[in-house]
């Protein structure tokens, strides 16, 4: 669970929180789920759960 689902972009290196989906069968950033897969800004009806990350 290094990177995302869908930008390949590495957890440790964002701020942004995460988003378990079932359609990408992981944990996306939740941008990444607002502006590929959303359609109301919000995250999409695959998302299982969200989580903050710790600072």
């Amino acid at each position: 669970m290094d990177s995302c689902k869908i930008c390949s972009g590495a957890f440790q290196d964002s701020p942004d929180q995460l988003i378990l989906c079932e359609h990408k069968e992981g944990f996306v950033h939740l941008g990444c789920c607002i502006d590929r897969c959303s359609m109301d800004g919000k995250p999409c009806e695959h998302s299982k759960g969200q989580y903050k990350k710790d600072k």
